[in-house]
């Protein structure tokens, strides 16, 4: 009976870890790079992870003052379109959504003063149907770039 007991957690948690394993690097892929990023940098805080589709996720990130971001939402192949919002992390106001975009996966903005802020993203494969939960299991990446505001004026 410990032997079954020990088969199953380690064949579940092998099973959890191969998931987000192909998760790895998804945010890298050029399907996630925003367009004109030219003399900008990957940011630290890009992620990829295995998540549901149809429910929400939240990710923390700051970021920094006095840098232009260019941010980067994808999926994989047939699960768009992709809600995501970019929320204040001090009041909780919404300062974009990408619904008012007609769901475009990238955008591009400013930071004056160094801020906490939540992206909020769910995946509502839209013309999806879904037996169960694992079918419905994703990768999802969030591509972030930055760079110094350059200096303008005389």
């Amino acid at each position: 009976m410990l032997k079954r007991i020990f088969l199953l957690v380690t064949f579940s948690l092998a099973a959890y870890f191969s998931a987000n394993a192909q998760c790895t690097g998804f945010h890298k892929l050029r399907e996630c790079t925003p367009p004109g990023i030219n003399g900008f940098r990957p940011f630290g805080q890009s992620r990829s992870r295995m998540v549901e589709a149809k429910k929400t996720f939240k990710y923390k990130v700051v970021l920094y003052g006095g840098y232009d971001y260019k941010i980067g939402i994808c999926t994989e192949r047939g699960y768009y379109p992709i809600q995501f919002r970019i929320i204040n992390g001090k009041d909780n106001s919404v300062f974009y959504d990408n619904a008012d975009d007609d769901y475009i996966e990238t955008v591009g903005f400013t930071v004056e003063e160094t801020k906490n802020v939540i992206f909020e993203i769910t995946i509502l494969a839209s013309k999806k149907e879904f037996t169960d939960a694992a079918d419905a299991r994703v990768c999802a990446g969030v591509a972030i770039y930055w760079r110094r505001v350059p200096k303008t004026g005389f």
